[in-house]
């Protein structure tokens, strides 16, 4: 039991010294996405609501824009190996609603095709990171 627990610790004192990237405690995700169903209305495309985990507490405001990027793991090939992962921006939403730990946005625009990495598929989606802009 003792050789059980030592083995145990030891995975995750030398895992937090492994310098692998993590995702940090202040990281801030869309923690769900509303699309009302299409009733078919012409010229009318429903709009999609994304939800994240910060609020007014973090001074977020209704027209506030938030940063949205996505954490994506990369592999070398030669070695066949996760090598890190690559965390890049590629949209910005817009805020409609606030509270104090919680706030609405939606879709403010992609950003050019030139200057992001291929995304499949090239949609918001629940735990992408959001941030304020800086």
């Amino acid at each position: 039991m003792r050789s059980i627990l030592f083995l145990l610790i030891m995975t995750l004192v030398i895992g937090s010294l492994s310098g692998e990237p993590r995702a940090n405690a202040e990281d801030f995700i869309v923690y769900s996405v509303f699309k009302p169903v299409d009733l078919g209305i012409a010229n009318e495309a429903p709009a999609k609501d994304y939800y994240v985990n910060m609020g007014s507490a973090q001074g977020l405001r209704p027209g506030s824009t938030l940063d949205v990027l996505r954490k994506v793991a990369s592999y070398d090939l030669s070695t066949q190996k996760l090598y890190k992962d690559v965390v890049f921006p590629f949209a910005k939403l817009k805020v409609i609603h606030v509270e104090n730990d919680a706030a609405i946005a939606r879709l403010d625009k992609f950003l050019p095709a030139e200057s992001t990495p291929v995304l499949a598929p090239k949609a918001v989606m629940v735990g992408d990171i959001v941030k304020l802009p800086r």
